[in-house]
């Protein structure tokens, strides 16, 4: 995809129509794997954790397009102050 400044102006029109249609009320996808673990934005770590099915989160960190846990240690179970 080009940057903004290569695009044509019908595709710049075309990128703004598409930008529109977005409210912001849709839900995003559902994340769950198979086994019930699932990742999410943890505010207080200001990152991603992975959360397992029993609650457990693990920071994760973005290494060559996959997420990995950052460390074998838990952060906090659902609930519990870290």
């Amino acid at each position: 995809m080009a940057t903004y400044d290569e695009m044509s102006p019908a595709a710049r029109q075309q990128l703004m129509q598409d930008l529109r249609s977005l409210s912001g009320l849709r839900e995003g996808p559902k994340g769950t794997f198979p086994d019930g673990t699932h990742y999410e934005y943890d505010p207080d770590l200001k990152g991603t954790v992975e959360v397992t099915p029993s609650g457990d989160r693990f920071p994760v960190a973005l290494v060559r397009g996959e997420l990995k846990r950052d460390s074998a240690d838990v952060v906090a179970r659902k609930g519990e102050a870290a």
